[in-house]
């Protein structure tokens, strides 16, 4: 299954176009998504136990080899080296990680993961993949255009967000929670989940999850590309975004939303605002095109997109907002990267980005590079550096 590529189509478009592909041989309509019973599957994980999962970077996306290595979509950097997860990986692209109850667990656009049958979400356990079961069905995958792209935990429960009707054979559009037996809808008074897919990013905020997209309505509440769950109710902050929301983060106790609005709250905002509890407003000039992904590293948010320009400085493809004013991420031979940045984490205290780049700052980086600073630096193997497919996802254990 090949990538989507370099151009600087949104991520979603691309899965889109290998989910289209993939139609041609996994064909969900004729195998159909299996019903489980409540026996089905690995018992859940015992809350509050250890991460099963080994320590490391974990990256996914559309790539088969990392460092030089054979891997499944899904790899692991342990500061030296890369590795897959034992055994067979997802069979499609993966683009969201998260850990519950101990277990690793990975969202995307695949049907199996380890040859078992998931349906988009799976957990790794540290030695087998399951998948996350309910009395009604298996995951959220019904047709080959849905896809997990969000994973969060809020109030006990793991929180997914994607494109998809269902969980677990459950109505529940575009957003649910799983309890660790069954999946649940996220309902309020007038509706059930959002009015229109993919919800983009989830995150936990003054105690209420914050969900974020491209829907106009959420519980059948007006809410223009976010919205807030409290665990009972949807609400809204203010009056929204005039377009996609694709990211999310908590920075300096204020939430941080990027994509590829110009207004948050009625106000100008180019790409990327914060919400202080009471209004959005604009941090200094913005982005020039869409922020894809937010992390907090060194005392600074960072963004990284498909943008080339931060406040009116030149910084290609990711910035550093300091509180007060943008600025690039140099390296050795240059700032940034060469191509779209669409995940970030922080890993033994260096940014780690993930995409479609080749070099970053300046340096040779396949699609995965770490930042400490000060400079740049790929993340190699014994046979090779980064991986030879997109990087979507990045999750530090």
């Amino acid at each position: 299954m090949s990538e989507p590529g370099t151009s600087p189509a949104r991520r979603r478009c691309g899965r889109r176009v290998l989910a289209l592909v993939a139609a041609h041989t996994l064909v969900l309509g004729a195998v159909g998504v299996a019903a489980a019973g409540p026996t089905d599957g690995a018992p859940a994980a015992a809350a509050g136990r250890a991460v099963a999962a080994a320590p490391g970077l974990y990256a996914g996306g559309t790539f088969t080899r990392a460092g030089g290595t054979t891997v499944d979509r899904v790899a692991v950097w342990s500061g030296t080296a890369w590795s897959g997860v034992p055994g067979a990986g997802p069979d499609g692209p993966v683009t969201a990680f998260t850990v519950y109850q101990g277990d690793l667990v990975v969202g995307g656009s695949f049907l199996t993961a380890g040859g078992v049958r998931v349906n988009g979400i799976a957990r790794w356990d540290g030695s087998a993949w399951a998948p996350l079961t309910g009395p009604a069905g298996t995951g959220v995958m019904s047709t080959p255009l849905d896809f997990v792209d969000a994973l969060t935990v809020f109030d006990g429960d793991l929180v997914v967000g994607g494109q998809f009707l269902t969980a677990g054979g459950v109505a529940a559009n575009h957003v649910a929670r799983w309890d660790g037996t069954r999946w649940h809808p996220l309902t309020g008074a007038a509706g059930t989940g959002v009015d229109v897919g993919p919800v983009s990013d989830l995150v936990v905020h003054d105690g209420a999850l914050i969900v974020a997209g491209g829907f106009s309505q959420a519980g059948g509440l007006a809410t223009n590309r976010i919205a807030r769950w409290t665990g009972q109710a949807w609400s809204t902050l203010g009056t929204g975004f005039n377009g996609e929301v694709l990211a999310l983060a908590v920075f300096s106790g204020a939430l941080v939303a990027t994509g590829g609005f110009t207004e948050a709250g009625g106000v100008p905002a180019a790409r990327i605002a914060r919400w202080d509890g009471g209004a959005w407003a604009a941090l200094g000039g913005g982005l020039d095109a869409e922020g894809r992904a937010l992390a907090v590293h060194d005392g600074a948010l960072v963004v990284g997109g498909h943008f080339s320009e931060a406040g009116g400085a030149v910084t290609n493809y990711l910035a550093r907002w300091t509180g007060t004013a943008w600025a690039g991420l140099a390296g050795p031979g240059g700032t940034g990267t060469d191509d779209t940045v669409l995940s970030l984490a922080v890993h033994d205290g260096r940014l780690v980005a993930g995409g479609f780049f080749t070099t970053a700052g300046g340096v040779a980086a396949a699609h995965v590079a770490a930042w400490d600073g000060a400079t740049w630096a790929a993340l190699s193997g014994p046979a090779g550096a980064g991986t030879d497919g997109g990087v979507y996802a990045l999750h530090s254990v």
